[in-house]
């Protein structure tokens, strides 16, 4: 984080924001994972995919790598037997939800900086 004048920290805009957007691209590509697999949880033998960031930015962080070039993996999730469907509806419906919320709060994060600029700039 930058410093301003007298040490007070500052928000460095273009960090936060590209950031903010990887994490809902992340989370744009979880919902579209989800869904398809809740479309697919009748057929037999469909595996379900999952959607790897988090542990993906924590990995980059403790390496000390720029966390605003971390991708979302998506990967086929081959558990249980190769003929039975691994698709849990309820599962699939609270990540559906976990993932709603965190775009809710992402979405507001984006929108708070956007209003601060523009009131820096318009001074309303």
């Amino acid at each position: 984080m930058l410093k301003g004048k007298a040490g007070n920290p500052m928000i460095d805009i273009d960090r936060d924001t590209a950031f903010s957007q990887r994490m809902l691209d992340a989370l744009s590509t979880r919902t579209k994972a989800s869904i398809n697999n809740i479309a697919n949880q009748n057929v037999p033998g469909f595996k379900r995919m999952v959607v790897r960031f988090e542990d993906e930015l924590k990995e980059a962080m403790a390496k000390g790598k720029d966390e605003t070039t971390v991708t979302p993996v998506v990967e086929r999730d081959s558990s249980g037997p190769p003929e039975q469907n691994n698709v849990v509806l309820m599962e699939e419906l609270a990540l559906l939800g976990k993932t709603s919320l965190l775009h809710d709060v992402m979405t507001r994060r984006v929108g708070s900086y956007f209003q601060t600029l523009n009131k820096a700039i318009l001074g309303r």
